[in-house]
């Protein structure tokens, strides 16, 4: 188990120079946006454009903060994301054009490689206790807002995440996850399953 606070995470321009991103964790660590496998970030948006693109990879995205954004993906269609949509899952290769609805926004950003991860997204409001399936070889937790998070593995290992932080588990800690909180929180969930070369011989 690591855990990652707002003194961990990495403000970087995005790829294509249109703005600029807070990397919350990357594989393998020290990676960079020519050789990283996954990647989790969260950008501010605040004028219309295009997103940078990632040829081989998959995307997931949400809306942490602000009304959301009306996406394009290849000029065919127009889908409106906010905050309480489900995150949006495309391929990197999909030409994506931003235009907010009202207002500057924050998103949540989840990038895999795809000949090694593959990955989901989702969110989880919650208060009280809960029992968190790891289902996948890591599993990312960001409290995005409202109370702490106490979060313990099968392994014994504990960690609290405040608002903003952050929190990175590995399947040997077990199958689940036990989350408790005293008030509302809103989790960000993210599953990261590497591929396996299968050999058919």
């Amino acid at each position: 188990m690591r855990k990652f606070t707002r003194d961990d995470y990495v403000s970087m321009p995005w790829k294509n120079g249109g703005g600029s991103t807070l990397q919350l964790a990357i594989a393998p660590e020290g990676a960079d946006l020519s050789n990283f496998e996954w990647r989790v970030s969260s950008a501010e948006i605040g004028s219309a454009g295009p997103f940078s693109l990632f040829a081989g990879f998959d995307r997931s995205l949400a809306i942490l903060e602000g009304n959301g954004l009306t996406l394009e993906l290849d000029s065919l269609h127009a889908t409106i994301l906010t905050p309480d949509n489900r995150p949006l899952a495309f391929r990197g290769e999909q030409q994506v054009h931003a235009a907010l609805l009202a207002g500057p926004i924050r998103d949540l950003n989840v990038i895999t490689r795809r000949a090694c991860w593959t990955h989901t997204l989702e969110k989880l409001q919650f208060s009280g206790s809960l029992r968190c399936d790891m289902q996948a070889d890591l599993v990312f937790l960001l409290n995005a807002r409202g109370d702490a998070v106490q979060c313990r593995t099968l392994a014994g290992r504990e960690a609290d995440i405040g608002e903003g932080e952050s929190v990175l588990i590995d399947a040997g800690d077990g199958e689940h996850i036990d989350l408790s909180a005293a008030a509302a929180a809103m989790l960000y969930i993210v599953r990261l399953l590497q591929k396996r070369n299968v050999d058919n011989n």
